[in-house]
């Protein structure tokens, strides 16, 4: 008989109402004293997956004692070598132990959700886009940054799967494994609420309009919406395990994929939650900044495959080591071409890749191994974290590799920039943990705060998808319009924010494409512009930037 455990039936702290251990000799106590830090006291996971039958299912006792004994190469699951193997067996027989079936309800979700006391902070925020979120795991808190000064610190422990900005800048949301989200007001400098999701969480993502939160649960398997008051609106259950949910922003969509079954789900602004076929996982993905492809692999077929949005339609794979994490990538755009670049799992090599003609580029071994390529429209750079004391550096027009030691001790783990490339970012781990803010062009050090155990970094522009393609516009403005316009004054042309408010989209590219025949259509005696050869993603990203000087404009690039 299986029975039902609901929060709302019991105390109030999660770790009270359940008491899900069937006794397993002493490996009860084994799993407390080395496992439960991570896994939760009560097997239902909290900064790594739960370790309950439900997961458990089709990994056999060999596999989990050796998991146990060495670990799991690319993840925080380190080697208990140092037990013996009777305590292994006894752990492993443990977690194999039944528990009740977990239910999590949207009443439960209401019941939750709590208004936070804390008293407003005058921030002094000069600019949004300057913004960053820093999260000390070590310490269970929250920063908020702007360039190198410290603005707000509040606690929230457990952070996992990315903090997301509202449209505006005004606020932002922070989820933890446990299935928290946490919603913080930049215009009052305070956390002003959160409510409970689900038991063990995924990630989050925001819609682009700022109205909704998608979360992606484990445990149980759902989706749940809420409103960016977070109250709960939906909660959908799910036939498999999601990878992650993310925004489609063109579309006001969020797609979601699952670590084991071969479907994605998408979430439509009329409320709907429709699933398409797929021919393997995809465990760990991207999305590219024009929101026209999934990239992404699973561990189990160890091939980088791509995935059409529109209509799932497979139109690229190639037999390489899986992706070690969820947007692992870093993208760039150089001489007429759009690129990413990534790390592999298990591997010391990261391989670069034209987007949209998939075609590999280089492959470049680090001599060591990591989780993230990263950049920024103002870096020359990609930053390839390789598990030491600092970076390996490879230049974005010439490849050129090169290495920069940060942490003068203690392993540099992640690092975020400012969208304009004044700040590095680099969480340092060690005995002597610290954030390090460094100059990414001369690569000096410029300051560093001590932390517990710093970890993720969210810059508010990098970070919001749907400033991406806009992102991406800008590189291709400054490589093929700039000489002839100025985004807000007129030069040799209009400048682009007046082409914003006075031509349609339409009228736009078709200048662009046929500007003989289109200054003919407007009236003008003759034309002055002329024809740039360009891509039709370059032309797709070039038309989002210049819309966005359409109205107010939260994300501004430097003069």
């Amino acid at each position: 008989m299986v029975s039902l455990i609901s929060p709302r039936s019991l105390a109030p702290s999660l770790s009270l109402f359940f008491f899900l251990f069937s006794f397993a000799g002493d490996g009860r106590e084994l799993y407390l004293k080395h496992c439960a830090q991570c896994h939760h006291e009560s097997r239902i996971g909290r900064t790594a997956p739960p370790l309950i039958p439900q997961f458990l299912k089709r990994k056999s006792d060999e596999y989990l004692f050796k998991v146990i004994r060495e670990g799991i190469p690319a993840t925080t699951m380190g080697s208990f070598g140092y037990l013996s193997d009777e305590d292994v067996r006894k752990i492993v027989e443990f977690i194999k132990s039944p528990v009740g079936r977990i239910a999590y309800s949207l009443e439960d979700i209401k019941e939750s959700r709590s208004d936070l006391d804390r008293s407003p902070r005058e921030l002094n925020l000069k600019d949004v886009n300057n913004l960053i979120v820093f999260v000390d795991k070590g310490a269970r808190e929250i920063w908020v940054m702007e360039e190198d000064r410290v603005l707000d610190r509040f606690s929230f422990g457990n952070v996992h799967g990315g903090v997301k900005f509202s449209p505006k800048g005004r606020k932002f949301f922070v989820p933890a494994r446990d299935g928290w989200v946490l919603s913080y007001n930049l215009e009052e400098g305070r956390p002003e609420r959160k409510a409970r999701a689900c038991v063990y969480l995924r990630n989050i993502a925001l819609s682009s309009d700022g109205k909704y939160i998608a979360v992606s649960c484990t445990l149980p398997p759902s989706l749940v919406i809420l409103d960016t008051t977070l109250n709960p609106i939906r909660r959908f259950d799910l036939p498999g395990r999601p990878s992650a949910v993310y925004e489609i922003s063109r579309e006001k969509t969020f797609v979601l994929t699952f670590r084991d079954i071969p479907k994605v789900a998408f979430f439509d602004p009329e409320g709907r939650l429709t699933f398409g076929e797929i021919e393997e996982p995809l465990e760990d993905f991207f999305i590219d900044p024009l929101e026209e492809f999934l990239i992404g692999s699973s561990r189990k077929h160890g091939k980088l495959v791509v995935y059409r949005i529109e209509d799932l339609k497979k139109v690229f794979e190639k037999r390489v080591s899986a992706l070690p994490h969820l947007f692992s990538s870093a993208f760039w755009y150089s001489d007429g071409n759009f690129y990413f670049a990534t790390r592999h799992i298990n591997s010391t090599k990261v391989s670069l890749w034209k987007l949209y003609d998939w075609e590999l580029v280089k492959e470049i071994d680090t001599g060591g191994k990591g989780f993230f390529v990263r950049t920024s429209p103002g870096v020359p750079d990609l930053w390839v974290d390789n598990s030491d004391q600092g970076f390996v550096l490879i230049d974005k027009k010439t490849l050129r590799v090169r290495r920069v030691n940060i942490s003068g001790g203690g392993k540099a783990t992640h690092v975020e920039f400012d969208p304009e490339g004044r700040f590095a970012y680099v969480s340092v781990v060690g005995k002597e943990g610290k954030l390090v803010l460094y100059d990414p062009i001369r690569l000096k050090k410029l300051k560093e705060y001590p932390a517990s155990h710093p970890a993720g970094k969210y810059n508010y522009v990098l970070k919001s998808r749907r400033l991406y393609p806009s992102l991406m516009g800008r590189e291709v403005f400054m490589a093929k319009c700039w000489g002839c316009h100025h985004t807000t004054r007129e030069a040799f042309g209009p400048s682009f924010k007046w082409i914003a408010e006075h031509r349609s989209r339409e009228l736009i590219a078709y200048q662009i494409l046929n500007p003989e025949e289109t200054a003919r259509l407007l009236g003008y005696e003759r034309n002055a512009m002329p024809k740039i050869e360009v891509s039709p993603q370059e032309l797709r990203a070039l038309l989002v930037f210049i819309e966005s000087f359409k109205g107010e404009r939260v994300y501004a690039e430097g003069k």
